[in-house]
């Protein structure tokens, strides 16, 4: 009983080391700069089509193309990042990915 427990955790963890080592990550949307607001985003399929929705004190959607490597970088120039009210952008893809930033209200840049 214990040898089959033990290959069972052997393979569970083979598989799981398959996975990193193929490169698959989590879709991420992260703040790079923000005046302007730039996101980028990787982990996403290669040249997936791209949806970013921006929520802030204003609101606007820009469409981009993933990379061959599942990345994009995304600008918003007529949005506030340093809004104390908070914002959040969400990235999803025509294959199914998605990725979300949240920046809570009250989160104020140090002037």
């Amino acid at each position: 009983m214990r040898s089959l427990v033990l290959l069972a955790a052997i393979s569970a963890a083979a598989i799981v080391g398959l996975g990193a080592a193929r490169g698959e990550t989590r879709p991420a949307l992260r703040l790079v700069d923000a005046s302007p607001v730039t996101f980028r985003g990787t982990g996403f399929e290669a040249d997936e089509h791209v949806r970013v929705f921006f929520v802030g004190t204003t609101r606007a959607v820009r469409r981009v193309v993933a990379s061959a490597q599942g990345r994009f970088s995304v600008r918003f120039a007529d949005a506030d990042a340093n809004a104390c009210t908070g914002f959040s952008a969400t990235a999803v893809g025509d294959q199914g990915s998605r990725a979300t930033f949240k920046r809570a209200p009250g989160q104020c840049p140090v002037p």
